[in-house]
């Protein structure tokens, strides 16, 4: 019970225990007695103001931020997963030996029954693969250059409206935006990595299939001389005449 109510119940009490009479007489005005209450009825209404403010605030925190950038977040981070979609079963694939040992054979009798149109038709392929691992490469760099700017500029909003947050659940909001375009940039460096091994296996692998191929070849070629064959037929004597 505030002092105020207790000064008002002891008034009423005061009032109901004077006599009938009295009444007539003249009331005296006590100058502090109403200072104090007064002083007091401010206070009550100060604290009033506050437990208002503190409402508002806690409405203000439980407010949508409205000042979200993560659409831009995934609109740059969908490039390069887009780029990984693109590739096909390349990086999906829970079985990566099996299609490089078919893209590039890395065993001489891989190529013993293949013709020399078949080989280079191969190799075709293998020069294609290689451009089409710079061409990923390239987008993956050129996004990660061209998000740098919009990233710096995000990021200075960010800060701005966490510093102007309305609340602690704004500013939360603004930290954890801050996180996500951290974690899209660390992606877009795993993401052009990722596209630089690709091209490192990938040129490895060519390298290790036509040295597969060479071997295969040098095996036909000496394998007359080291295996000779006996002739089907004899030879015919070409100095018949003169055995006579």
């Amino acid at each position: 019970m505030t002092r105020l109510k207790k000064r008002l119940m002891v008034g009423a009490a005061a009032i109901l225990l004077v006599p009938t009479g009295a009444f007539a007489t003249q009331i005296v005005f006590d100058p502090t007695n109403y200072v104090e209450i007064v002083d007091q009825l401010s206070q009550d209404v100060q604290l009033v103001t506050q437990f208002r403010q503190e409402v508002q605030n806690q409405l203000a925190m439980l407010q949508n931020w409205g000042y979200s950038q993560l659409a831009g977040i995934l609109q740059s981070m969908n490039v390069f997963q887009q780029v990984f979609t693109d590739a096909g079963t390349i990086y999906s694939s829970s079985n990566p030996g099996a299609l490089l040992n078919q893209e590039f054979p890395s065993t001489p009798s891989a190529y013993a029954s293949l013709s020399n149109s078949s080989v280079q038709a191969m190799r075709n392929g293998w020069n294609q693969e290689e451009r089409n691992v710079l061409i990923e490469n390239r987008t993956v760099q050129n996004d990660t250059y061209q998000s740098l700017t919009p990233t710096a500029e995000r990021i200075g909003d960010y800060v701005q409206q966490s510093n102007g947050a309305s609340g602690v659940t704004a500013a939360a909001q603004a930290g954890n935006e801050e996180l996500a375009t951290l974690i899209a940039q660390v992606q877009a460096m795993q993401a052009q990595e990722i596209s630089d091994a690709r091209g490192e296996v990938e040129r490895d692998a060519q390298e290790q299939a036509n040295e597969a191929y060479g071997d295969q070849q040098r095996q036909a070629v000496t394998a007359d001389s080291e295996n000779p064959q006996a002739p089907a037929t004899s030879l015919v004597d070409a100095f018949s005449s003169a055995n006579q």
